[in-house]
């Protein structure tokens, strides 16, 4: 009996020996072929471009092409769902917005994304504040007459977002639980419809990434306000909401890279040094922040910690506001 225990413990321990040293040769060999990265809104908007030209640097580093293809739908679910669902080999990594990963989880009670378990967090990429804008031909210029008109006319006034659980949705809702008005959220399908809507009227108001800034210097549209933790390049002359008059007031986007859950730490480490790599390439760099994105990067474990924080930041504000998925 002893002999046969001992007989299955060597076993076991070799068996043991055999699937580290497999899986150890299984990272050292990756990519060794094209990796698929998800994006998860239509092609063609900034963030697109932004991942793709990370990719790309990316790409370099890891010897393998990565083939970005879009998978829109549900305000980035479908994308996200691709990838959560992919094999756990790391041949499928895919972008991910505080959009998909910390609003929409506290609006939708049935959407279960838990940062380090539902995915593997590969690297937080880029950021941006937003920037409050309304029409030239609003009834407000700034932050002030904006809160006047809304205190004065609860209901009256609206604002557009690019879809329920943005960073442009939660910005309203921000908005109307710090300052105590009630401005009616008007949901739009894309950043586009809805900047067409404020430079038409038909929305009062609406948070944009750095992509306005061509409606602002034609004067179609008037930025009030910006809404990081201090004053942005892109807008140096537009003060904060902070400073307007809703005094620790922060709201911005960021987007990370991530994998499906269960991806080997040595790949996952092996992809965070290739993009890390090259978010610090100049040429990149440049390129991003010209663009209005503020250039991050970091370890697996930073990205997850900043999600959690988030998702705690956010979860009285969309508490008070009574915000659930239909």
């Amino acid at each position: 009996m002893r002999c046969n225990i001992r007989e299955f413990a060597a076993r076991l321990l070799a068996a043991v020996v055999v699937l580290v040293v497999a899986t150890g040769a299984c990272a050292q060999a990756f990519p060794n072929r094209p990796i698929t990265f998800v994006f998860p809104y239509p092609a063609g908007s900034g963030l697109d471009t932004a991942m793709r030209t990370l990719s790309q640097e990316a790409a370099r580093r890891l010897g393998q092409p990565v083939v970005v293809g879009s998978r829109p739908g549900a305000g980035g679910r479908v994308g996200l769902e691709v990838v959560m669902r992919s094999a756990n080999d790391g041949y499928t990594i895919g972008a991910a917005t505080n959009a998909m990963t910390v609003f929409q989880p506290l609006i939708d009670e049935k959407l279960h994304v838990l940062p380090g378990k539902d995915y593997s967090a590969i690297v937080l990429a880029v950021e941006t504040p937003l920037v409050l804008v309304a029409g030239a031909q609003g009834p407000f210029r700034d932050v002030k007459s904006l809160l006047e008109q809304a205190r004065a006319n609860p209901g009256k006034l609206n604002g557009g977002s690019s879809g329920i659980g943005t960073g442009s949705h939660l910005g309203i809702e921000m908005i109307n639980v710090m300052a105590g008005v009630k401005i009616v959220h008007v949901p739009f399908n894309g950043a586009t419809p809805v900047l067409l809507a404020a430079i038409s009227g038909d929305v009062n108001m609406v948070f944009s990434s750095a992509e306005v800034k061509p409606h602002i210097a034609s004067g179609k549209l008037i930025a009030l306000a910006t809404s990081g933790t201090r004053r942005w390049h892109e807008f140096p002359n537009v003060p904060t909401l902070s400073e307007a008059g809703l005094p620790g007031f922060v709201n911005g986007s960021w987007t990370g890279i991530i994998a499906p859950p269960g991806v080997p730490r040595e790949i996952v480490a092996r992809l965070n040094q290739a993009y890390n790599e090259a978010l610090k390439t100049a040429e990149v760099k440049e390129r991003l922040e010209a663009a209005g994105w503020v250039v991050l990067g970091g370890t697996p474990d930073e990205f997850v910690t900043l999600t959690r924080q988030d998702m705690e930041r956010f979860r009285p504000v969309i508490a008070a506001a009574n915000l659930k998925m239909n």
